[in-house]
This record gives structure tokens, C-alpha cells and sequence, in this order.
């Protein structure tokens, strides 16, 4: 079953990707310093031999001017599993950045290693075509990029100006003995940040004291929106 997925999602990436050819060869871009925007995804993957899908959305707001990032988490897992979740990832202050993840009211606190990473295809990304979506004049092109990194192949579409985020797909293996496959899509992004006090610690968070390693693996979303666009 899987096989038969990852072929399906080959062929889709090659129909995109020969649509138009492009009149120069895109480069490799970062996206916006700040942006904000929704991006839902639906998974399948494969844990040690069980089956199991993930599907959701999740809310972003991207500030690499003040070093810090906000992800509303709403993600149902199979079987029955609801993992709802505010996560802020903070790197302003000097030394290791910290991540605070809130569900109910409950807070933990995690640092991070180095300082933020800014959101772009890596330069050794694969360009493989451009696509345009719309009709008549009312059209948005977009470039595709091939992106292989620690297991995972992706397939990443950003529009062809300001290289704001539009789509991608994911495949490969996360840690040992599990697989994936997932489909994300960025909807309704706006440049800059709307308000800015969404970055602001709570409360029940200032009293927790940090964990000093940092996960092997995030979960869900958020894992992947760390990992995708690396410098």
C-alpha cells in the first residue's frame, strides 16, 4: 500500500513539474522574514509495521526579524488520537533558544541548540519544473524543488515571486521503522505579522524550569516546518 502511494505521488510531482518550462532556471529562495499563514497536511505512516494517518492543520506565524516562530497545532491521529497544541519557538534572547509547547494547562519548556534557521530551499536543492495554478489572467506561477535530507525526500513548491511556501510532498524515514507519507498545503499567507503579542511567554510557562535536550524527533507538523527549509 505504501508502494502504491509513493508511486501515485510521483506521478503527481512529474505532472506538475513538466507543466511549463520555466524561461531561466529558478534558484534556490528564502521566503519572507515575516509571514503568516495556515498549512494543512494529511499523512500516512507506517510505525514498526502498524498503519496509522494523521491529518489537520496548523496555524504559522514566521518572524526571522525577531528571531521566533508560533505554530497552533490541530491534529487528529489514528486511532481517536486529538493533539491540540500552542508551541513557540523563541532564539531572541543571547545563548540556547527555547521551546515552549502549551496543551491545557500545562507548559514545557525545551532549549534549542544554535540559533533560529532561516526558512529557505537549501542550495542544493534540485530544481525540477514550474507550474502555474488559475486560468486565463488570473494565474500564480510556482517553482518546484527536490530536497533530499536526513531520510526524507521532498518535494517542494514555492511561487515564483517572493517564494512564498504553496506546497510539498514528504516521504521517506523518520526515525528507524517508520515510514511517511504527507501532503501539505499553505493557504491564506499575508507578509509581516500581525500582532506581535502572540510571541509573549505565558504565564504558566515562566515558572517551568528547561529541559536541556533537545527531542530526537518533534512531533506532528511541527517536526517537519523545523526540519524542511534548511540554509
Amino acid at each position: 500500500m505504501m508502494a502504491t502511494l509513493l508511486h501515485a505521488a510521483a506521478l503527481t510531482i512529474c505532472f506538475f513539474g513538466i507543466a511549463i518550462s520555466a524561461p531561466t532556471t529558478p534558484v534556490p529562495c528564502c521566503t519572507p522574514d515575516q509571514w503568516e499563514g495556515v498549512m494543512g497536511l494529511i499523512a500516512g505512516y507506517v510505525d514498526h509495521k502498524t498503519p496509522g494517518i494523521e491529518k489537520g492543520y496548523v496555524s504559522v506565524s514566521y518572524d526571522y526579524t525577531n528571531s521566533r516562530m508560533q505554530f497552533f497545532q490541530h491534529i487528529s491521529i489514528t486511532p481517536g488520537i486529538r493533539d491540540d497544541r500552542r508551541v513557540i519557538f523563541d532564539y531572541s534572547h543571547q545563548g540556547n533558544g527555547k521551546m515552549y509547547t502549551i496543551k491545557g494547562k500545562t507548559c514545557t519548556v525545551v532549549d534549542l541548540p544554535g540559533k533560529m534557521r532561516q526558512q529557505c530551499i537549501p542550495d542544493n536543492a534540485t530544481y525540477t519544473g514550474s507550474f502555474f495554478m488559475g486560468s486565463g489572467n488570473n494565474t500564480l506561477l510556482a517553482n518546484l524543488f527536490s530536497i533530499t535530507t536526513q531520510g526524507l525526500k521532498a518535494e517542494v513548491s514555492m511561487t515564483s515571486k517572493d517564494c512564498i511556501p504553496v506546497g510539498e510532498t514528504i516521504y521517506g524515514t523518520i526515525i528507524e521503522g517508520v515510514a511517511i507519507l504527507e501532503t501539505v498545503g499553505f493557504v491564506n499567507i499575508t507578509t509581516g505579522i500581525k500582532d506581535p503579542s502572540i510571541f509573549d511567554i505565558p504565564s504558566i510557562c515562566k515558572t517551568v524550569d528547561a529541559k536541556f535536550q533537545m527531542p530526537v524527533v518533534l512531533g506532528g507538523a511541527i517536526g517537519h516546518l523545523m526540519e524542511k527549509y534548511k540554509k
